[in-house]
């Protein structure tokens, strides 16, 4: 009997990708999602879907019955996403969990007092098995949230990243790693690194943007207390900013430029580069 496999922010980014790679490869899979009743126009063919809310433990038993295996995504955003996700792992280990999947981010294991690095060391001390996935910035941050809402309403990113460099990587290679770790062996107490190809800053990301959409999309860097400025007056909240200026702070000091080829050595092709995905989503900045 084939294993089932339960997708944690089935509808998000890498979740999306992550679904439709393992329904074409023939796996069950459940999706988790807070909105069901959207779910159906999001994720692409026919799906289980349940409904998963972290703020709702008494939705987590019924989105484990009958899986096996679990990729698991924290709340994007949230300064207490091992918080909520803790009484999760709990619940999986009642119910048996084979493999957990932990998406996180690049560098969290330099610092063990960061909620995703704490969330990590929970998944290895519960017993299960488990891989974590370490991705860099999303290329598709380009094409949603903030950064498209700038590059619409300006021309311009607006951004406090100096010319500091970032591997970027493309979800669709988050969700291949994803899908060839849960679906293959030898990944058990394992950690990658997920990044692009090749390096880049934001003036040479507008420059290939501006190609592929053929029009001009500019970079703008910014200072942080300028970046902080913007996001006061936009109404985020103080957690949020001070995630924002420690990430880009991060990024400044080129801690983000690395480039790993974890991606390569488990899929077997090198990533998409940043011209593959500006091409592909050039609609958005047309």
């Amino acid at each position: 009997m084939s294993e089932k496999i339960l997708v944690i922010c089935a509808t998000g980014k890498v979740g999306t990708e992550l679904v439709k790679l393992l329904n074409n490869n023939g796996v069950l899979v459940k999706a988790a999602t807070r909105n069901p009743s959207v779910a159906s126009s999001i994720l692409p063919g026919p799906v289980e879907v349940t409904e998963f809310d972290f703020e709702k433990p008494e939705t987590f038993a019924n989105a484990l019955d009958g899986v096996d295996k679990v990729f698991l995504m924290a709340r994007p955003g949230d300064n207490n996403s091992d918080k909520v996700a803790i009484p999760f792992i709990e619940e999986a280990k009642k119910k048996g969990i084979k493999h957990i999947v932990d998406l996180t981010a690049m560098g969290v294991e330099n610092d063990d007092n960061f909620m995703l690095r704490i969330l990590e060391k929970y998944v290895e001390n519960s017993g299960i098995p488990y891989t974590h996935l370490r991705p860099n910035w999303f290329m598709q941050n380009f094409n949603s949230g903030p950064m498209l809402k700038d590059i619409q309403a300006t021309g311009a990113l607006h951004l406090p990243a100096s010319n500091a460099k970032i591997s970027f990587i493309d979800v669709r290679d988050i969700a291949a790693v994803g899908a060839a770790v849960l679906t293959g062996g030898n990944h058990f107490g394992k950690a990658y690194t997920l990044t692009g190809g090749e390096a880049i800053d934001h003036f040479e990301a507008a420059d290939i943007l501006s190609s592929a959409a053929k029009k001009k999309v500019s970079y703008i860097p910014i200072s942080d207390d300028t970046a902080r400025t913007i996001l006061i007056n936009a109404g985020i909240e103080n957690d949020q900013i001070e995630r924002w200026s420690n990430f880009f702070g991060i990024v400044r000091k080129g801690f983000c430029a690395p480039v790993s080829d974890d991606v390569e050595t488990i899929i077997g092709r090198p990533p998409i580069t940043f011209g593959k995905y500006a091409a592909d989503y050039a609609a958005y900045w047309e």
